[in-house]
């Protein structure tokens, strides 16, 4: 009786555990504005597609009542370190606020039983590297998990 107990709770459990495991799907936390040390920060929403090691998807930053949406593509390493480009803004209506520049995102794809995160640091993408101008900060991102009640 008690082997079968286990074994039906080591099947629920894989199947939960399953579900947090995926990289596709929905993303959301915080995006920060600055060096390390930074306490501005503003909500972000990334929805990620995977096929392969490649990686599509759209970024959703949240200023006051304005969103700013990019599309992003990237890889995933084997060492669970994502690359992500934003190349293209998605104009959703003609005043539609558009930034001065795109992002680069590196993140570190943390898979675990309490969930997965992706955290990192983005940066402006720009033609001089070392330019002292260059806008940059840090990601924070919990995966969306369908909640039942």
């Amino acid at each position: 009786m008690s082997r079968s107990l286990l074994l039906i709770i080591a099947i629920f459990t894989s199947i939960t555990l399953s579900a947090q495991l995926e990289l596709e799907g929905l993303w959301e936390g915080t995006i920060m504005i600055g060096g390390i040390e930074s306490t501005k920060g503003l909500p972000l929403k990334m929805y990620l597609l995977k096929s392969g090691r490649n990686i599509t998807g759209r970024t959703y930053i949240f200023i006051n009542d304005r969103v700013i949406e990019a599309e992003v593509e990237g890889y995933l390493y084997q060492d669970l370190s994502v690359d992500l480009k934003q190349f293209n803004f998605i104009k959703t209506s003609d005043d539609a606020y558009i930034p001065p520049f795109l992002r680069k995102f590196q993140l570190s794809w943390n898979r675990g039983i309490n969930g997965s995160s992706l955290n990192g640091y983005w940066q402006e993408i720009v033609t001089e590297i070392f330019d002292p101008k260059r806008q940059r900060g840090r990601v924070y991102l919990r995966k969306v998990t369908n909640q039942r009640a």
